[in-house]
């Protein structure tokens, strides 16, 4: 499938913008915000499927005050860092969906269980024991979600060898297995779109396949979690599913739109940039580089050539960010005839590949509404990476 972002992407999709802010900038407008997480809200209501976003997409604790206000029921994070610090901003339900493992987790882990209703994850015997010995030490129980790996071979056991690790963490004193969990993170590679949709109802079909095998085996198990933006659409109507747990969906980016799940209108993200450079006609260069945009390219490769470069520059058909170094973002022309109009001191706006490492790179995001700043948030701080 050929995916075209130009005519998606006009001026009309250029957020209006304060004067006087510095660049680069993460800009967040609040409406398109609060209509992505009211539509997964509202698909996961409709399915009956628990909605645990997953917080590590942005870091920000009034964002995940934000989804619970509009129809989360907990939330997701990769870190303990990460679940300490939006528990101390209020979160009451979270899960730790990242294998924690030894004796220095495992204390943190009790300790957070004092204060919010927690869920932690393992794809181990030898991570879920250290995890069970803490929290029998204190004479408590945790909850915990098996890792299964649905095809991304990250990390995750085999479907294969889930039923036996099941039942030897679920001997384990100190936790109490109540489901199984994965990152459905292959879809990524989907060709087009209906290969989109038949990797991610295999995920969903593979996931309860395994949960059924358990629980023929004997053991009881209430939730079947899969976690990713880009079947989130898809899995959530899928039977045996129970909960679904995506990040990006509640701002888009490029990858998402070069999926086929978002446009331009619907992404609620733009990094504000500066043209600071125009050596020649074809090329200049925009304050926002590789610590603004990152690395990272499109998920898929079938979409590669249609969407190449580091982020989409907002109504500059024909201008590509070719190419990134640390605090540079180097644009080249690539359309017909001659160059269109780009001046130095000219601001402009990206819509970033990957939604995630902008946020953690950048550290703060600038909330509008209206064209009007509304307040100016900080990722959590130093440690959340721990």
């Amino acid at each position: 499938m050929t995916v075209d972002v130009h005519p998606q992407s006009s001026p009309l999709d250029t957020f209006v913008v304060p004067p006087g802010l510095e660049t680069p900038n993460l800009l967040l407008d609040l409406d398109i915000l609060e209509r992505n997480l009211d539509e997964m809200a509202g698909l996961c209501q409709r399915h009956r499927v628990s909605l645990r976003p997953h917080a590590k997409t942005h870091r920000v604790a009034r964002i995940a005050q934000l989804q619970l206000e509009h129809g989360a029921d907990g939330i997701c994070v990769a870190k303990l860092g990460e679940a300490e610090a939006l528990v101390a901003a209020g979160v009451s339900r979270m899960t730790v969906a990242y294998p924690l493992v030894g004796a220095d987790k495992a204390r943190r882990a009790v300790a957070l269980a004092q204060r919010c209703e927690l869920t932690v994850a393992a794809d181990s015997v030898i991570g879920a024991r250290s995890l069970g010995e803490a929290f029998a030490a204190e004479g408590r129980l945790v909850d915990l979600l098996l890792i299964v790996d649905s095809g991304l071979g990250r990390c995750g056991v085999a479907p294969s060898d889930a039923v036996r690790v099941a039942w030897d963490v679920a001997e384990l004193p100190g936790v109490r297995l109540t489901g199984v969990m994965t990152h459905e993170g292959s879809v990524y590679a989907a060709a087009d779109q209906s290969d989109l949709v038949a990797r991610s109802k295999a995920a969903a079909a593979s996931m309860v396949s395994v949960a059924e095998a358990i629980r023929s085996a004997g053991l009881t198990l209430s939730t079947v979690s899969l976690g990713s933006s880009a079947s989130a659409r898809t899995v959530v109507a899928e039977p045996g599913v129970t909960e679904i747990r995506p990040g990006i969906y509640a701002f888009n980016d490029l990858g998402q739109i070069a999926l086929g799940n978002a446009t331009a209108a619907t992404c609620a993200v733009r990094v504000l940039s500066t043209v600071v450079s125009r050596p020649e006609p074809h090329r200049a260069c925009i304050d926002a580089g590789s610590k603004s945009l990152s690395q990272d390219r499109l998920p898929a490769s079938a979409y590669v050539d249609e969407l190449s470069g580091y982020g989409h520059l907002v109504g500059l058909p024909g201008w590509r960010i070719e190419r990134l170094s640390e605090e540079h973002g180097w644009l080249r022309w690539v359309g017909a005839g001659d160059p269109t109009p780009l001046t130095i001191g000219q601001r402009v706006q990206v819509i970033p590949n990957h939604v995630c490492t902008v946020f953690s790179s950048l550290n703060e995001v600038t909330a509008l509404r209206g064209g009007e700043i509304e307040a100016i948030w900080s990722t959590i701080g130093p440690g959340a990476s721990r």
